[in-house]
C-alpha cells in the first residue's frame, strides 16, 4: 500500500512539475484574421492548437486581427498576448506586419510561410527571420501516389484508368513537377496515364476517370457534380468542399506550425515544408485502404 501511495505521489508531483514548466514557457503566436478563421474553421484551429501545444510542449495561441488591420495594430496585437514570444508565425499575405515585428523585436523568431508564391516580394531571411515555402514537390509526389492508390483499388482489372490534375495555382507547372507527379502516380499503379488541364473544357467524358486532382476549388468541375474521388490542395474547411474529396493537402500556417517553429529554432532562414495531408475515412477511396493512403502520405520522392 506504501509503495503504491509512493509512486502515485511520484506521479502526481512529475505531472505538477511538467505542468508548471509548459505554462511558463514562452508560447508559440500564429497571426490569423477573421476572415481567414471564418474559412479555416474556429474548431480546426482549436485542434491544432492542442495538438501542436502537446508536440512542441509549449503553448500555440492565436492572435486574432481584423481584416485588413495595419502592421502597427498588428504588433501591438501580438505585444498584448505576449511580451515574450518563443516565435510568431505569419501567413504570406501578412508579410508587411512580420517585418514591422522583426524591426520591433529584432530578438525574437518571426516565421512567414509563403505557400507556393515566390518569396521575392517577402522580407529578407536571416536565420531570426525565417521564410518557408510549400513542399510542392513532395505534395505533388504524394497527390501522385494517392492519385495512383484510388486509381488501382477503385478501378476495375480491365478499366482505361486515367487520373487529372487540374493544376489551377499550379497553372505554370514545369516538365520537372509535371513529371514527379506522374512518378508518384506510376508507383502506385503503373497503368494509369496522367492529364495536364487548366479549363473544363480540356477534360473529355467522365468514363474512364479514376480520380481527379485539383489545385484548388474549381466551379467549373463541381458544377460538373461528377462522382469521382478528389484531392484537393487547400486548407478551407472540411464542411465546404465537395464530399467526393478522398484527402486535402492543406499548407496553412496552422497546419505546418510545429515544423515551422522546429526549423526557426534551429536558425534555418529559409526552406520548404511539404502540406499536411487530412484523410477522409469512409469517402469515395474507401476501400480498405486507409493505412495505405496513411502510409503514403510520409513517404519522400
Amino acid at each position: 500500500m506504501f509503495k503504491w501511495l509512493a509512486v502515485s505521489a511520484g506521479i502526481l508531483i512529475a505531472m505538477t512539475i511538467g505542468g508548471l514548466v509548459f505554462y511558463c514557457r514562452s508560447p508559440v503566436l500564429v497571426v490569423t484574421d477573421a476572415t481567414f478563421i471564418e474559412l479555416y474553421g474556429k474548431g480546426r484551429i482549436r485542434r491544432q492548437g492542442i495538438t501542436s501545444s502537446l508536440a512542441l510542449f509549449r503553448r500555440v495561441r492565436p492572435v486574432i486581427t481584423a481584416d485588413g488591420a495595419s502592421p502597427d495594430i498588428q504588433v501591438e496585437a501580438i505585444s498584448e498576448a505576449s511580451s515574450r514570444p518563443f516565435c510568431v508565425l505569419f501567413p504570406a499575405y501578412l508579410a508587411p506586419a512580420a517585418e514591422r515585428f522583426h524591426l520591433q523585436f529584432p530578438e525574437i523568431r518571426t516565421v512567414v510561410l509563403s505557400g507556393f508564391d515566390s518569396v521575392s516580394g517577402l522580407p529578407r531571411p536571416d536565420g531570426v527571420l525565417c521564410v518557408y515555402r510549400t513542399d510542392q514537390e513532395t505534395d505533388l509526389y504524394r497527390a501522385g501516389l494517392f492519385a495512383g492508390l484510388i486509381s488501382l483499388k477503385k478501378s476495375a482489372p480491365d478499366a482505361k484508368k486515367t487520373s487529372f490534375l487540374w493544376q489551377g495555382r499550379y497553372r505554370y507547372l514545369q516538365a520537372a513537377e509535371r513529371e514527379i507527379f506522374s512518378r508518384g502516380l506510376r508507383e502506385s499503379d503503373p497503368e494509369v496515364a496522367a492529364f495536364f488541364i487548366n479549363y473544363a473544357s480540356e477534360m473529355p467524358g467522365l468514363e474512364g476517370i479514376s480520380c481527379v486532382v485539383l489545385g484548388h476549388l474549381v466551379a467549373e468541375y463541381m458544377d460538373n457534380n461528377a462522382q469521382i474521388p478528389v484531392i484537393l490542395f487547400t486548407w478551407l474547411d472540411p464542411s465546404m468542399i465537395p464530399a467526393e474529396t478522398v484527402a486535402v493537402f492543406d499548407d496553412s500556417t496552422w497546419a505546418l506550425v510545429v515544423p515551422a517553429v522546429r526549423m526557426a529554432s534551429n536558425s534555418q532562414a529559409e526552406g520548404k515544408i511539404p502540406s499536411k495531408p487530412l484523410l477522409f475515412s469512409g469517402k469515395k477511396a474507401d476501400n480498405g485502404i486507409d493505412q495505405i493512403l496513411k502510409k503514403l502520405a510520409k513517404k519522400m520522392p
